[in-house]
């Protein structure tokens, strides 16, 4: 007997070995070739050398055959991601993924992204659409040789993908836009709440134009001169902070051909690099917040109705008609209708990047940025003739009425714009005596700017850390920028515990859990770690502060205290001003008393046992694949058996091949390390001017898009913890090499 176990355990183990070689061998179809040779459109010989973690070095004779060949890669690794974005973008996702996508896509047919998309294509210059054009060619060529090894994702959709075209590349580009510079529902919101108040001052200050809010992704940035770094060659720094996604935001590339010599982040979909460095400058962005959108009400003319048809998996098509006024398309907030009118509705434009990827000076820098016209940002620049820069970039209307942060009256003439900043009148700096240039979305337009400013800036908590920190000693040196990025100090909450534990010593409790929050305040340095209770007792009385506030305005079900900035709670603490609060102490008593019953909830009555990596969580999911395993949503029938399999084994190895964490997070909006659940660095990068291979960077998670590659997440542990990988520029060690020849 037992011989017949012995048999049948050894059988099932080579079963269980052969399934997973067949699955794996079904899966790794899509996986893209990185060596041997292929012909392919170039018209030269051409190379894609890739290092141990999948970076592609691209070496090409012409430009346009390297930009052929990042779109070739791009699709090798990413093109699910591309796919799924152009469909959210275009508003055509629910035709894949049936009524969950239908309200995102009616906002995006709403925005006309698509029709906007094949409008800016029609104005590309000659050298612009060379660029997007063999982009184009390069993600085609791979797509119809890969029909049949398509990402695991379309598989288990089970639809064919159309052609790449340059208005896919275009929607990408204003995909970033509408995240980056979204503020008419904040506008909506502060419109509803004024409605219904009685005391319009009162909610008026809780969204002051030039102060700050927290509504959108933050980044950092900054540029430090040789008279403060140990080689005397500037460094710069960045971190954009944008939505957690799988896969990462960024890819990670290299394009060298003629005059072009680039590495850095690209966005998968659109050709050449955003963030990186060629042979002499280095540079980064942070979003500038400046208003670009305005609603108008009252709005009687009519360009025409456009229809739309949103196709619904499972059901019948959605019709739209879609009213487009002289001042943008009629869209609906809080049951009140709206024309929207939003900088990325102007229908040109240029591609700044192609001009900043080739830029080799500070003049040629600025002169790419001129014809940037958005979403505005910040750009920070170093080079190696030591200079440091800042310039603001975009298209910022020019306003008769500065208080544009409220919907308008469309029959005033005066409230409609006037062109747009002039760019050489935008805020700017070079080589400071200071050496130092930070930016962290806080405001940079000098108190007496000669034009209206009206926008959504942030706090300047994390510049100030960044400035403080990079002053606590006289020479850094390059691999030392990333302690910076991941510095987790909140001036904020590390003021608000100081005002709490105030507060409570003006009233007695016998309460052993209220003492003892006060107790792991009073000891706390404002460190929003994971491991301490004191960030975790500190953001619940933020939050239970912030509702506090709103209840003193209004009546409106909570919500609406997400849009205004912890700057706004710390003006009132230190002020007091007597017509909010007649007694500030009890309000953060109460509050800390209502976060103390939160807390207990979730993690036991002792607040000193807290933990703020319990409280303070990330996961993140492929979109489709975690979906599906998890709760068998969009998948097509033929892989219900697949999607039930995993659901039902939850198998540890196929876990962490759809999903990162769920892991504690440090941090807080506030921090340098801007993180939640939702937002964090998507892209750390580090440029040392004196050796380009000195450079550092890290990516949320891998280079490869495909769920099961050994490349999907090889950026994970040094992301989370901290650590930065080297960015070879000219010392590359080769472990795969794919030669492309003419066809």
């Amino acid at each position: 007997m037992r011989r017949v176990f012995k048999y049948t355990n050894a059988l099932g183990a080579i079963l269980l070995v052969a399934c997973g070689g067949l699955f794996y061998q079904f899966i790794s179809q899509a996986f893209p070739q990185t060596a041997g040779e292929l012909p392919l459109g170039v018209s030269q010989a051409a190379t894609i050398t890739r290092d141990a973690r999948g970076i592609a070095h691209i070496s090409a004779t012409s430009i346009e055959d390297a930009l052929y060949l990042q779109g070739f890669v791009h699709a090798q690794d990413r093109f699910w991601q591309m796919e799924a974005t152009r469909r959210i973008a275009a508003g055509e996702m629910a035709e894949l993924v049936g009524q969950t996508a239908v309200e995102n896509d009616i906002v995006a047919r709403t925005l006309r992204l698509r029709r906007i998309a094949n409008a800016m294509v029609e104005t590309l210059d000659a050298e612009d659409r060379v660029w997007f054009a063999a982009y184009a060619r390069g993600v085609n060529d791979w797509l119809s040789t890969h029909l049949d090894k398509l990402p695991l994702e379309i598989r288990a959709l089970n639809y064919t993908p159309r052609q790449w075209t340059l208005s896919d590349s275009m929607l990408l580009i204003l995909h970033m836009y509408r995240q980056l510079s979204t503020s008419w529902t904040t506008e909506a919101d502060q419109n509803l709440l004024l409605s219904q108040a009685t005391d319009k001052s009162k909610i008026k200050s809780l969204f002051p134009t030039r102060a700050g809010t927290e509504i959108m992704p933050g980044s950092n940035a900054w540029a430090i001169a040789g008279t403060r770094t140990v080689t005397g060659k500037p460094i710069l720094a960045g971190d954009p902070h944008l939505q957690h996604s799988w896969p990462s935001t960024f890819y990670i590339n290299h394009l060298k051909a003629q005059n072009l010599d680039v590495i850095g982040g690209s966005i998968p979909g659109g050709p050449g690099v955003i963030i990186g460095h060629n042979q002499k400058i280095a540079w980064s962005m942070t979003t500038l917040h400046f208003d670009v959108q305005d609603l108008y009400f009252n709005e009687t003319r009519l360009i025409g109705v456009e229809r739309e048809v949103v196709k619904v998996k499972g059901r019948p098509d959605l019709v739209m008609n879609q009213t487009i006024t002289p001042n943008g398309p009629i869209i609906e907030r809080n049951g009140a209708r709206f024309a929207l009118r939003w900088t990325a509705f102007e229908a040109k434009y240029p591609f700044a990047f192609r001009n900043l990827n080739l830029a080799q000076n500070w003049d040629q820098f600025r002169a790419a940025l001129s014809r940037f016209p958005g979403p505005c940002h910040n750009f920070l620049y170093a080079d190696t003739d030591g200079n440091i820069g800042y310039q603001a970039a975009g298209h910022m209307p020019l306003r008769q009425n500065p208080n544009a942060d409220l919907p308008l009256d469309a029959q005033n003439p005066a409230n409609q714009w006037n062109g747009f900043i002039p760019f050489d009148e935008m805020p700017r700096a070079f080589n400071p005596p200071g050496g130092l240039l930070v930016n962290s979305n806080q405001n940079p337009f000098p108190t007496d700017y000669k034009y209206p400013v009206t926008g959504i800036f942030t706090p300047p908590y994390r510049q100030r850390q960044i400035t403080n920190r990079l002053a606590a000693k006289p020479k850094w040196q390059a691999n030392e920028m990333t302690s910076i990025q991941m510095d987790v100090y909140s001036e904020f909450h590390h003021f608000l515990a100081g005002q709490l534990v105030k507060a409570a010593r003006t009233r007695k409790s016998s309460r052993e859990d209220f003492t003892a929050a006060i107790e792991v305040l009073d000891g706390w340095n404002g460190q929003m770690e994971a491991g301490l209770a004191a960030p975790m007792i500190a953001e619940l009385a933020y939050q239970e502060l912030k509702k506090a506030v709103m209840r003193r305005v209004t009546t409106l079900p909570t919500g609406f205290d997400s849009h205004f900035a912890p700057s706004v709670i710390a003006g009132l603490l230190k002020n007091r001003p007597k017509d909010w609060f007649q007694d500030y102490d009890q309000v953060m008593v109460q509050a800390l008393l209502d976060a103390i019953e939160n807390g207990v909830r979730s993690q036991g009555k002792n607040p000193k046992f807290w933990d703020y990596g319990r409280f303070h969580r990330l996961m993140v999911s492929n979109l489709v694949l975690g979906e599906a395993i998890t709760v068998g949503k969009f998948i097509a029938k033929p892989w219900m058996p697949f999607a039930q399999a995993m659901r039902t084994l939850r198998l540890p190895m196929i876990d962490q091949y759809v999903q990162a964490g769920p892991v504690p997070l440090s941090g807080a909006t506030q921090t340098v390390k801007q993180s939640n659940p939702r937002v964090g660095p998507a892209f750390r990068f580090v440029a040392d001017t004196a050796d380009w291979d000195n450079s550092l960077f890290t990516i949320t998670l891998g280079q490869s898009g495909h769920v099961f590659s050994s490349h999907s997440k090889d950026y994970w542990d040094s992301w989370y913890n901290g650590t930065a990988d080297p960015l070879p520029y000219n010392k590359i060690e080769a472990k795969e090499v794919l030669r492309l020849r003419p066809r």
